[in-house]
């Protein structure tokens, strides 16, 4: 099963649970609490992007993007990788990294378009990995998705994925709004 996620900058509200849930997943400190106040310090697999308040007519607009690895099914990261250390995981497509093969040099962050690699303090890549030890617990969902208060994280097989945005897309339609 090819394994997805969508993130929905239309639910997300910027309270930070994603990002605290993927920390304490994969044991990185700190662990804020009091994010963003805490931020951007250490590792961090999911980021919360705020973008505004601006107006918007009459209207103060503001929304939250959460991002992370998008495990992209032509990732740019595995083909720019020297040390071959970045691969797919077979059965699942997750896009993982090989921390014994790393090198460090950084290629993989310069060609993905989603910034999402990362690096610790030993300076080896560090991805998101759609929570595959949960996933492979026989857990749904990831720990940024379980946590998420206001359900803007969904992952599935890219299939369940495709379903959820297209659900989304027909409820846009349907309310008269082209913002999808």
């Amino acid at each position: 099963m090819q394994r997805a996620i969508f993130r929905d900058k239309d639910r997300c509200v910027g309270c930070y649970a994603c990002v605290v849930a993927c920390k304490l997943e994969h044991n990185f400190p700190p662990h804020p609490i009091a994010p963003p106040a805490a931020e951007p310090h250490g590792v961090s697999l999911t980021d919360v992007y705020r973008y505004g308040p601006f107006l918007e007519g009459d209207k103060v607009i503001q929304y939250f993007v959460p991002m992370s690895c998008m495990h992209c099914a032509d990732a740019p990261c595995i083909r720019a990788c020297p040390a071959k250390a970045i691969y797919k995981e077979a059965g699942t497509g997750t896009t993982m990294v090989n921390k014994d093969r790393c090198i460090g040099c950084r290629m993989c962050l310069l060609v993905c378009p989603y910034g999402a690699p990362r690096y610790n303090e030993s300076g080896e890549c560090e991805l998101c990995d759609l929570c595959t030890r949960r996933f492979h617990e026989g857990k749904k969902k990831t720990a940024c998705e379980a946590a998420c208060v206001a359900t803007a994280i969904f992952s599935g097989s890219a299939e369940e994925v495709a379903g959820h945005k297209a659900r989304k897309a027909a409820r846009k339609v349907a309310e008269g709004s082209n913002s999808i």
